[in-house]
Order: structure tokens, then sequence, then C-alpha cells
């Protein structure tokens, strides 16, 4: 298996067996990103599953496109499915997840479980405006172009590993209490307050390994780079069970290695 970090909250799984999923693209990113972005969306191909954890921008907005390019069945909540349909992908490839149920691709299970919104997103656009009050219009067209929609996380099982992704540094406790996988992919986007957050999560998920990700500067000024170092510190205060690997955007590596 190989992950590439794509940006944001996004992901490039292949598998051993030639499957490829992506976990929130997002690729279209604008030219004052940061850190740029190695892959265009033209790159990703042949794509067969795309898992999106909401409907923001940053996470949905490439799903129209990729469809088109790779024919990928796009799993995800019944409201952004919904929005998606609307905005002309075709409904055989859009799937919507169903959190009672492991589904297969090849030797790969993956299930869908149920999630919440960041409720520090509201103070990541308050401090995006007061850098730059002109970009008032612009977030309000995204916010009505992208609702959130449904959220939900995903944990996968393949060759061994077992991988939880979260595109929220929120959750349900009642539903994550009993889930222990060897690598969660946790949100990193809001600073300080979220570095609580996600050092609640990973000790609830108690995984091997956190890989943290949202932490770049890829929509600025609504977006700003978080020191991901810092979240690593605190991680290796906190404790000597949980190893974090900080990932390089467009770079791919095998999880197993840093098992």
């Amino acid at each position: 298996m190989l992950l590439t970090w794509l940006g944001a909250a996004g992901f490039k799984l292949d598998t051993s067996e030639g499957a490829t999923l992506l976990i929130d693209p997002y690729l279209s990113r604008p030219a004052t990103a940061s850190p740029q972005l190695p892959i265009q969306l033209a790159d990703l191909f042949p794509v067969d599953e795309i898992f999106l954890t909401n409907g923001r921008f940053d996470h949905s907005m490439d799903a129209l496109a990729l469809t088109r390019q790779t024919g990928a069945i796009v799993h995800a909540s019944a409201a952004v499915c919904q929005r998606l349909a609307d905005m002309g992908v075709s409904a055989h490839c859009l799937q919507i997840v169903d959190s009672e149920h492991r589904k297969s691709l090849g030797s790969l299970t993956w299930q869908a479980r149920p999630s919440r919104v960041n409720q520090l997103d509201s103070s990541l656009v308050l401090r995006a405006l007061t850098r730059q009050p002109t970009m008032l219009p612009e977030i309000r067209a995204l916010d009505r172009q992208w609702p959130l929609g449904g959220i939900v996380a995903y944990d996968f099982q393949a060759e061994g590993i077992s991988l939880i992704h979260f595109g929220s540094a929120a959750w349900i406790e009642g539903e994550i209490d009993q889930l222990h996988p060897d690598i969660a992919l946790i949100p990193v986007e809001h600073e300080p307050e979220a570095e609580a957050a996600c050092v609640h999560l990973a000790n609830l998920l108690k995984p091997k390994l956190v890989i943290p990700h949202h932490w770049d500067d890829y929509f600025p000024p609504l977006s700003q780079t978080i020191d991901s170092r810092r979240f690593k510190s605190v991680m290796q205060t906190l404790t000597s069970e949980i190893d974090v690997y900080i990932p390089t955007i467009g770079q791919s590596f095998d999880p197993a290695e840093l098992l």
C-alpha cells in the first residue's frame, strides 16, 4: 500500500492489487497556495473510488471533474451526493454511504463512521476576514455553492493495516471508542484550539501512528499554515506510544514501513 498526501484533507491510497482510492481530493488549489502540489487533476487516472468526508469546497470541489475523467464512484453522505448530482455528477457515479455495513474492493474493506462538524470553522473564517475583509463575497459564494452536508469519517482495512481518516477534528465518541486503528489521519487546521482536540482524538483512538493533514495554506487567506511540528512535539510529550509522521505534499510513502 502507498499513501500520498494531496494537501488539505486529501490523500491518494494505492493498494498492491492495483486499486486507487482518493479521499477528499482537492487539487484545484490557487497559485498562492503553499506548498504547491506537484500533482494535477489530469495526473489522476485511473481512479476506482472517491471518498468525501463532507461537502466543503476543499473536500468536494474536484469530484465532478474527477468522475468525468475517471468514472470513479463517489462515496459521500446523502446531502453531499445530492449536491454533486445537482452539479452534474452522474447518478451512476454516486453512492450514499452506509454506516451500518462494511464494504469491500478486492481485499480492501471500508466503513463510514458518523462524524461532526468542527465548530472552529467559524473562527477560521473570522480570522480570514480580519486579514482581508474583501474576501467576504467570495467566502459567502463558496459556502452557498459547497455547503457542508453530512459529515463522516472512514476506516479502512487493507494489507493487514487498519487506517481511519477524519476530515474534521470532531467526532461522536460512542462511534469511535471501540476503534483502535494502526494509523489515524487527523486534520490539524486550527491553532491553538484544535491542538487539544486532535490530541484528545488521538488518545481516544490510540493508534500506533498519527498522520496530521490540513495544516497547509491551501486557500489563502482563508487558510493559514499551521506548525505541524508543534503538534508532533505535543503528542510526543504526552505519550511515547503514539508516533507522528508529517507527510510531504505530493510524495508517496509506504505506511507499513512507519509502523
